[in-house]
């Protein structure tokens, strides 16, 4: 299965817009995308203004259908991200 660690920078006065957009992002996501096995979205302690997003796909089609669904929503990640995501995809064993 195909997992991914994405961290996510955002600007430091959205913060509490981009917790928002992010908790209904992942709600959308499980609802659906349903070859999406787990997306947690996380906040750091230590430093607020990151994210970091825990997901799960059963499939590389299922992953290239979330990336198709991120993409529409492309304006409003614009308007909170203080830079680009790293992200890491990594296969489970």
């Amino acid at each position: 299965m195909l997992s991914v660690m994405a961290t996510l920078k955002v600007k430091e006065d959205k913060v509490e817009e981009a917790a928002a957009f992010f908790k209904e992002l992942a709600a959308g996501v499980l609802a659906d995308e349903p070859g999406t096995l787990a997306y947690v979205i996380h906040q750091r302690r230590d430093d607020p203004n990151t994210f970091i997003v825990y997901e799960k796909y059963e499939s590389g089609e299922a992953f290239a259908l979330h990336g198709k669904n991120l993409a529409a929503k492309g304006a409003k990640f614009a308007g909170v991200m203080d830079g680009p995501p790293a992200v890491v995809v990594m296969d489970e064993i």
